[in-house]
C-alpha cells in the first residue's frame, strides 16, 4: 500500500551525531577560532621547548618551520576529528607530505648560522613565554565565551522546560461516566509529544496524543502549536477529521519542511444507556489498544500523518464503547524504546501489561507500562492516554 511506503521512508531515520561531535558542528567559527589559535601557538611552544632542551642548539630558522608546521598540523587534526571523522586520513597525508617537502626545501634554503649555546637558550625560552601566554589567552577566551553561551542556553532551556510543563501536564480527567489519564515523558529536555483533553459544551470530550517528529526545542515549539490550533478549531467543529484536515492545512507555513505530526483522536460521547460513542482517527501512530477485561484487541487506522501531504484526506471510524472498557493509545517512543540486546518493547508487550492490569486503576496502568520499560532505553518521548467507560 502507498501507506505503507511512506511509512518505511519515515521508519529511516537519520542517525543523530553523538553528543561530543555534534558540540562542535555548532560552535560557531568566530568562536572555534580563539581555541584554534590557542592549539596553534600551544604547538608551537613544545617545538621551542624542546629546542630549549638542546640547549638551544638548533639553528632558528628550522625550529621556527618546524613548530608552525606542527601547529598548523594539530588544527588540522582537531578539525578532521572533530567535526568529519574521514578527515583523519586526509590529515595523516597532509602531515606526511608536508614533512617531506619542509625537510627538501630546509635543505635547499641551508645552511643555517649555529646560535651559541646562550643566544639558542634565550631565544627558546622567550618564544616559550610568549607562545605559552598567546595560547592561554586565546583559550581563556574561548572558554569565556563558552560560558557565557552556556549559562544563557541553560535559562533558555529553563525556561522553555517550564513552559512544557504548562502545555503537557500530567492529566487525571473524571466526569460522570468516563475516566482519563495521561502523561508525556520527554527524551530531552524539551519534547515533541502531546496528550491532551478537553471537555465541550455537549457533554462530549475531545483527547488526543500527538508526537511531533523528532524532540528537542524545535519540536516543542511545534507541539505548542498544534495545542493551540487544535484548541481553536474545537470551537468550529469538534470531530477527529475536522482537527487533522485544519492542522494539515496550518502546518506546513509553520513548520521546517522535514517535519510533521502523527496524531491519534478521540472524541467520545457517553450516553445514558450504559454505553457511549467513541469517534476515533489515527494519523500515522501505531495501533490503539481497546481492552475489554482479559481480552485485548488492536483498533489500526493507516492514515498519513499530518503536515506530510497537503491534499491528505482523513476519515473517521466509530465504536461502541460499554461499560468498564478501556482504551490506550501509546507512542511510537514506547514501542519502540529497545533494551539492551535491541529487542523493541513492541505491541506484544504493550498488550501482555495491558491484559494483566486491565481492572486496576489507570495511573497504576500506566505506572506498570512505565515500570516494565525501565529496562529499555528511551530514545524518544513516551506518551500514554487512558480512557475507561465506568460507573459514577
Amino acid at each position: 500500500m502507498p501507506f505503507d511506503f511512506v511509512k518505511g521512508l519515515l521508519s529511516e531515520k537519520k542517525k543523530p551525531l553523538p553528543p561530543r561531535r555534534a558540540y562542535w558542528h555548532h560552535v560557531p567559527l568566530r568562536r572555534l577560532t580563539f581555541l584554534l589559535l590557542a592549539i596553534f601557538l600551544l604547538f608551537g611552544m613544545i617545538g621551542s621547548f624542546v629546542d630549549l632542551l638542546d640547549q638551544g642548539q638548533k639553528p632558528v630558522v628550522p625550529v621556527v618551520v618546524w613548530s608552525l608546521f606542527s601547529g598548523l598540523i594539530a588544527v588540522v587534526w582537531i578539525l578532521a576529528f572533530f567535526r568529519s571523522r574521514r578527515g583523519l586520513i586526509g590529515t595523516i597525508a597532509l602531515w606526511l607530505l608536508g614533512s617531506f617537502v619542509i625537510s627538501k626545501l630546509l635543505q635547499y634554503m641551508g645552511p643555517y648560522t649555529q646560535p651559541t649555546p646562550e643566544q639558542g637558550t634565550r631565544g627558546a625560552t622567550i618564544a616559550c613565554m610568549v607562545l605559552s601566554f598567546g595560547a592561554y589567552v586565546f583559550f581563556m577566551r574561548f572558554i569565556e565565551n563558552e560560558g557565557t553561551r552556556a549559562v544563557r542556553m541553560q535559562t533558555e532551556l529553563a525556561i522553555a522546560q517550564g513552559i512544557q510543563q504548562t502545555l503537557v501536564p500530567p492529566i487525571e480527567f473524571r466526569s460522570d461516566h468516563l475516566e482519563i489519564y495521561g502523561i508525556s515523558i520527554p527524551s530531552a529536555e524539551v519534547g515533541g509529544d502531546l496528550v491532551d483533553v478537553v471537555p465541550l459544551p455537549d457533554g462530549s470530550v475531545f483527547a488526543y496524543v500527538a508526537d511531533v517528529s523528532g524532540h528537542g526545542l524545535s519540536a516543542g515549539i511545534l507541539m505548542g502549536m498544534i495545542k493551540t490550533a487544535v484548541r481553536t478549531q474545537l470551537f468550529d467543529l469538534p470531530s477527529p477529521t475536522a482537527v487533522f484536515e485544519r492542522l494539515n492545512q496550518v502546518l506546513p507555513a509553520v513548520k521546517e519542511s522535514h517535519m510533521y505530526a502523527t496524531c491519534t483522536a478521540l472524541r467520545i460521547h457517553p450516553e445514558n444507556s450504559g454505553t457511549c460513542r467513541v469517534d476515533y482517527a489515527i494519523a500515522g501512530q501505531p495501533a490503539m489498544l481497546h481492552a475489554s477485561g482479559t481480552r485485548v484487541s488492536q483498533l489500526s487506522d493507516q492514515q498519513l500523518p499530518i503536515g506530510l501531504l497537503a491534499d491528505a484526506q482523513y476519515e473517521d471510524h466509530s465504536l461502541e464503547f460499554k461499560l468498564g472498557y478501556t482504551l490506550l493509545v501509546a507512542t511510537d517512543g514506547i514501542l519502540e524504546a529497545a533494551d539492551k540486546s535491541g529487542v523493541e518493547f513492541g505491541l506484544d508487550r504493550l498488550e501482555s501489561v495491558l491484559r494483566d492490569n486491565s481492572n486496576a486503576p489507570l495511573s497504576a496502568i500506566a505506572g506498570e507500562i512505565q515500570a516494565a520499560l525501565s529496562s529499555y532505553r528511551q530514545d524518544d518521548d513516551q506518551s500514554l492516554l487512558l480512557v475507561r467507560f465506568a460507573q459514577s
